[in-house]
């Protein structure tokens, strides 16, 4: 009798020692190399996905990370990752830094500012508008752009991840003036910053600060279109001015 509960009792253990290696033995391992995004954020998207079985292992210094799971999960960490890995869009972004005045009689609009004119006098009660400067800046997302407009504005803000959609925040949009002191030093005045929703291929108006007399102001006008893929991917945001006027 001994010997049978023994045996039984053996029986029953590699049954359960089979059964516990059997979900082990459905366990695949993939390594996944992301090219654009990082490693870090992949993990946190696809831990919706994995199994309670499942380990992940970053390796930050190759971008990769390699995943134990079951091979159900497996594809669909897959399908995850292959949608976030993409290369980041690239943007244009036209400016012009317009002078919106008062204190004068009504003039001719500065033809740089071209059929904008008309949309200025409908949105605003100023008599005159001038270009300050404009550019053509291009940007990345997730990246900074900075520029210099009419020799003593200054112009910058980040890109934030967009996805698929036509909305973009441009975070810590700021305008700002750079002076300098009566004793010769570099001092630098915020005149607007805010986090700025945009849509592309529409026309933004921001009246962005009123100077020191009332009856001015600065307008900046921008319109931001999507570059190719191509385009985008070669990199670093950059600025060129097309258009200046004192």
């Amino acid at each position: 009798m001994r010997h049978r509960i023994l045996f039984t009792g053996l029986a029953l253990a590699l049954f359960a020692a089979a059964a516990s290696a059997r979900p082990a033995d459905d366990l695949g391992i993939r390594v996944f190399k992301l090219s654009y995004r990082r490693v870090e954020e992949a993990a946190l998207l696809i831990r919706p996905h994995l199994s309670e079985a499942a380990s992940v292992t970053l390796t930050q210094r190759l971008n990769a990370m390699t995943v134990t799971d079951r091979e159900e999960n497996l594809k669909d960490v897959a399908k995850v990752i292959a949608a976030f890995d993409v290369a980041p869009r690239g943007f244009t972004f036209a400016i012009k830094l317009v002078r919106a005045r008062a204190d004068i009689p009504a003039g001719s609009i500065a033809r740089e500012i071209g059929g904008l004119g008309a949309k200025l006098k409908s949105l605003f009660q100023f008599n005159d508008y001038s270009l300050i400067d404009s550019a053509v800046l291009r940007g990345v997302e997730g990246r900074r752009v900075e520029c210099r407009l009419g020799g003593e504005y200054a112009l910058a803000f980040g890109i934030d991840p967009a996805g698929t959609s036509e909305d973009l925040v441009l975070a810590g949009f700021a305008l700002s003036r750079l002076r300098k002191n009566d004793q010769g030093r570099p001092v630098t005045s915020t005149l607007y910053r805010a986090a700025m929703p945009i849509t592309l291929n529409q026309t933004l108006v921001v009246g962005a600060s009123r100077e020191e007399q009332s009856k001015n102001a600065l307008l900046l006008i921008l319109l931001a279109q999507e570059l190719p893929k191509a385009e985008a991917e070669k990199g670093a945001a950059g600025s060129k001015t097309v258009e200046k006027r004192p």
